[in-house]
């Protein structure tokens, strides 16, 4: 999907429209209605040990090593599980690629990471909510693709980007996070990557895979020497080959890491499957892949860095739901 930024009249006044729409409505978490306020006693640093502590109860199968309220909520793959089912009953280890977010001030904290699930290779998209010291909510996606959690891991470390805290100067209120957070999913419905603050460095990893400024990709949309994943984010989506995305609803942001710059949400992507080709200025008519035209809905895991306002990267996970699927929140 996927210069300074430079907004019209016309692009800012629909993009503080939708920051109005999600940062009013029944979005949980970050920004939120959330069902009970934090007592804001786990700082950062118990947040990403209570990730550990849940990562280490799961990989033990044993619910009773975690602090959990009496009536936890518990989702995979939107779901509604008994906390003890589905993965718990067959996580086998941790793989090599972890990374921790955690917001204090609404008590959510998240993981994105390889893991083992009886031997195979998986990755993990883990969000807890933690209220007066017991987990209150625990969401999982499970992304259960071997090739593309070894592929993650071939990446070794996370980028530099992502585990290097905001200096003074970097750093932008929570609301101005959320709202370039949420200009990006604007620029993808509009076909429209100049109206999104991305910093000129930024790249996408979704799934393992990153599908901007990669010369050596064989991508879905790729049309004799037309290679929109050899392209930059931003002219990625100039070109209009998301098209076939035709909303993206609910969007969900559920933690923001003051800290690290980092936004993290819960997106469902929806995709009627109608839409046959694209016209692709200087290109010509591109058709879509297979995978686009049939019904189907995705729900992206997907987080960003913000540095000084602008998108400075792009990380994430999908699970394939049918056309019209919710997402148990």
């Amino acid at each position: 999907m996927r210069q300074r930024f430079a907004v019209t009249a016309s692009v800012a006044a629909l993009v503080l429209c939708s920051f109005a729409t999600f940062s009013g409505g029944p979005a949980r978490g970050a920004g939120g209605n959330s069902p009970a306020a934090p007592d804001n006693s786990c700082d950062y640093a118990c947040l990403t040990g209570m990730v550990d502590r849940y990562l280490k109860a799961v990989a033990a199968h044993d619910p009773t090593l975690i602090p959990a309220a009496d009536h936890v909520k518990f989702t995979e793959n939107t779901i509604t599980l008994r906390l003890g089912d589905a993965l718990w009953g067959t996580m086998s280890g941790m793989g090599t690629y972890k990374l921790y977010f955690a917001d204090p001030h609404d008590g959510e904290a998240a993981f994105e990471g390889t893991i083992r699930e009886n031997d195979t290779p998986a990755i993990l998209l883990l969000r807890l909510r933690v209220v007066d010291g017991k987990i209150t909510e625990v969401e999982t996606l499970v992304h259960r693709n071997a090739d593309a959690a070894k592929a993650l891991e071939k990446f070794g470390n996370p980028d530099p980007a992502w585990l290097k805290p905001l200096d003074a100067a970097q750093k932008t209120s929570r609301q101005d996070m959320l709202q370039a957070a949420d200009t990006y999913f604007e620029g993808i419905l509009h076909s429209s990557g100049d109206m999104v603050p991305f910093d000129p460095r930024c790249n996408r990893i979704l799934d393992g895979y990153q599908d901007t400024n990669n010369p050596t990709a064989k991508g879905w949309f790729d049309k004799d020497s037309f290679r929109p994943d050899a392209m930059g984010i931003r002219e990625n989506l100039n070109t209009g080959i998301w098209k076939y995305i035709h909303s993206i609803d609910p969007r969900r942001y559920v933690v923001v890491d003051e800290k690290m710059g980092i936004v993290l949400g819960m997106f469902m992507f929806n995709h009627p499957g109608k839409l046959k080709s694209v016209d692709v200025p200087g290109v010509g008519t591109v058709p879509m892949p297979p995978v686009t035209r049939r019904p189907s809905s995705v729900e992206m895991g997907e987080f960003f860095k913000i540095e000084g306002g602008k998108i400075r990267q792009i990380e994430g996970i999908s699970i394939s739901l049918p056309y019209g699927a919710g997402e148990g929140w």
